[in-house]
């Protein structure tokens, strides 16, 4: 291995461990203690790794076409929030949120855009994947870090919500990089990233939603940048690349898919049984597929979802009272010996169970397992 080499690793190894620990430690402030960790990262990787020649054609119309798709979901955002409920935004600018949120972020954003650039340059596929986990880090670090996170369900929120979103816009992030330089994805990031902050009105946008449109919108871009400037593939490239693209996209559909079912916030949901209280017909690991309660008939012998306790418990129904006007339901787990104490009222009901999926819940309740020391 030659000295520059072993100067790319070394930095790359160093900065990606460097993060893992602000990830896995910090519990407030992640975003500040990144930018000072970036911005002393990144002039260490501007100077000792040599600079190698991009590809400079069409960076302006890239930089111009990544600006303007950046404000059509800026406007998308905002159209989007006149379908929910709107408040005077709490997010919007003071002088905390522009030393420990805007301020950091905006280094944060810039500083990763350079150590992207400089690394894959060197046209080195480790130098690649190592700028690809560092930039991917240094995103989720903008929101938060793992410490913040007190139980499995807010874990799987960060999942679903900003790892996912992350992992697709640096895939997009990286190819305009490599391609036309970085000032494009700093103009784009900005703007996707800021505008909440300078905006007078907050919409109550579900979290689903806005995740689902984070994790796409950057692979629809990709494929509009990539029919527009690349030019001069021979038809196997061209080929491969459409079928890594298809394959990429139905994985994140089905990712998005689940995460936007394990959320909640449209009419299906779903949940992992995590107890043997209705060993029989549903299982232990068993991952269930439930229909948003909205009013619907409830029958007794119907399995449904209820909360207790801020628990989402899933129990048969074995009786109802109408008493006045208020439905009392009286619930009992099949494998339990005796009925749930006390009822449940409409107001408990989360959703009424519509099918199930086998043994897929198992790697979700290890996880929990792990993540709780085996609570």
């Amino acid at each position: 291995m030659n000295k520059d080499k072993k100067i790319i690793y070394t930095l790359s190894i160093a900065a990606f461990a460097v993060l893992l620990v602000i990830f896995s430690v910090t519990a407030r402030n992640s975003a500040i203690i990144t930018a000072i960790t970036m911005t002393i990262i990144t002039p260490a990787v501007s100077i000792l790794i040599k600079k190698r020649s991009s590809l400079s054609i069409n960076k302006k119309e890239v930089m111009l076409l990544t600006t303007i798709v950046a404000a059509l979901y800026v406007v998308l955002m905002l159209v989007a929030g006149l379908s929910f409920v709107s408040y005077k935004n709490p997010y919007f600018v003071n002088t905390e949120r522009l030393l420990t949120l805007i301020i950091p972020s905006v280094v944060i954003i810039i500083t990763s855009e350079i150590i992207r650039y400089v690394l894959l340059n060197q046209k080195n596929k480790l130098a690649n994947i190592l700028s690809w986990l560092i930039c991917v880090l240094a995103e989720i670090l903008i929101f938060s870090g793992i410490s913040e996170f007190e139980n499995f369900n807010h874990f799987m929120d960060l999942v679903g919500m900003t790892l996912f979103p992350a992992i697709t816009a640096n895939v997009y992030y990286h190819y305009v990089s490599k391609r036309f330089g970085a000032l494009p994805n700093i103009s784009f990031r900005l703007i996707c990233t800021l505008y909440v902050y300078f905006i007078p009105v907050y919409s109550e946008i579900p979290s689903a939603l806005h995740a689902c449109i984070k994790t796409l919108l950057p692979l629809v871009i990709l494929a509009l940048t990539s029919a527009l400037f690349e030019k001069k593939k021979r038809n196997a490239i061209v080929k491969g690349k459409k079928a890594s693209l298809i394959s990429m996209v139905v994985a994140v559909v089905v990712v998005v898919s689940t995460a936007m079912l394990i959320s909640c916030q449209f009419r299906f949901g779903a949940i992992v049984v995590a107890t043997e209280s209705m060993t029989g017909e549903i299982n232990k690991g068993d991952m269930i597929i439930y229909e948003r309660y909205d009013g619907q008939t409830i029958k007794e012998g119907q399995v449904i979802v209820f909360l207790q306790y801020e628990n989402r418990i899933i129990h048969r129904v074995i009786k109802i009272e109408h008493i006045g006007n208020e439905v009392r339901y009286y619930t009992k787990g099949d494998a339990n010996e005796e009925q749930d104490q006390g009822y449940i009222t409409d107001a408990d009901i989360v959703g009424l169970t519509d099918m199930k999926i086998s043994y897929v819940g198992f790697p979700t309740l290890w996880l929990r397992e792990l993540l709780e020391g085996g609570d």
